[in-house]
């Protein structure tokens, strides 16, 4: 099984191999690999998820173009399939739509993009260690990410590395420094997440909650428990950020992506647990803080890519 270094601990690094955000340059292998494929068709595959994914889609787009492989929208014509990051393995859609992409189109390539790999929600280790599909290269965007995927024994053609999410190649592109340069600051944004993400996590249905009538007596309970933790987190916030600024609460990531980067664009004060709400804060240069989700992803993907250019705020 191939086992890249992590950056900043490999002494031969190729020029390719950095990206300039800014002016900080550092290592990222998922740029070599996307520069040693120039030329190759790549279908860049679409999956269920919010705006703050449409950041990794965008990101991905720039570094396709950047790097010269050609863009196809039938996968049938493509070498390359290209699951473009996020955070597949906590929804189980995502690991179903990597099994039908190992059966549909087995003889490309099929990459998954800088990406968190957490847990074993769905099975998805046992799933991906038994698939016959052409999995060629896997990138972790954080640590403890790669510590996940080097521990799978997967073959050694499977490609393991290092990489950085997408979006952050967006932080020096014209439609970063155009949508900053309108940004406002017209509230506080406090934009948190309710799923199993979530810090606090909802109860699920089990047993009898599972049938009617019980069904609903437990989305009932849900709907109370929310209202609750909504309160708390606009208590937490006020106190956090006293401003004489309306507190606008919404999880922004789902609206339409338009929207979504229209809202975070004119918040003076970004609070948030959704770690592409926090990227886009960032790089429209907002003051943000960062609370937590029910595992470190933020605070990881902060310390791999951001902590010596960008300013965050964590809350515990």
């Amino acid at each position: 099984m191939t086992q890249e270094t992590p950056p900043g601990q490999h002494p031969g690094i190729q020029a390719r191999s950095t990206a300039l955000i800014g002016s900080r340059e550092f290592r990222d292998d998922y740029l070599d690999f996307l520069a040693a494929r120039a030329g190759k068709t790549v279908y860049l595959k679409p999956y269920h998820g919010n705006s703050g994914d449409g950041l990794i889609w965008k990101g991905n787009e720039l570094l396709i173009q950047r790097f010269g492989l050609v863009r196809v929208l039938d996968p049938g014509k493509a070498s390359v399939i290209l699951w473009p990051g996020g955070n597949p393995t906590m929804w189980n859609w995502n690991v179903d739509e990597w099994e039908d992409c190992w059966k549909r189109w087995p003889d490309a390539e099929f990459v998954v993009g800088p990406a968190t790999f957490h847990g074993n929600l769905h099975r998805w280790r046992e799933r991906l260690s038994s698939s016959k599909g052409n999995i060629t290269a896997l990138f972790a965007r954080d640590r403890a990410s790669y510590a996940t995927l080097a521990g799978l024994g997967l073959p050694l053609s499977t490609h393991l590395a290092m990489a950085h999410d997408p979006a952050l190649h967006l932080r020096d592109s014209a439609w970063i420094r155009e949508i900053r340069a309108g940004a406002s600051e017209d509230y506080i944004l406090a934009a948190f997440r309710n799923d199993h993400e979530a810090a606090r996590r909802l109860p699920e249905q089990k047993g009898l909650f599972r049938r009617w009538p019980f069904s609903a007596i437990h989305e009932r309970r849900l709907a109370k428990m929310v209202r609750c933790f909504d309160l708390e987190r606009i208590d937490l916030v006020k106190a956090l950020s006293p401003s004489p600024l309306p507190l606008m609460y919404e999880d922004v990531a789902l609206r339409s992506f338009e929207s979504f980067v229209e809202k975070v664009s004119r918040a003076a004060i970004l609070h948030t647990d959704r770690l592409h709400t926090m990227i886009l804060g960032v790089l429209l240069g907002k003051r943000v803080a960062a609370h937590p989700t029910s595992y470190a992803k933020l605070e990881e993907v902060y310390h791999h890519s951001m902590a010596d250019w960008a300013e965050v705020k964590f809350h515990p």
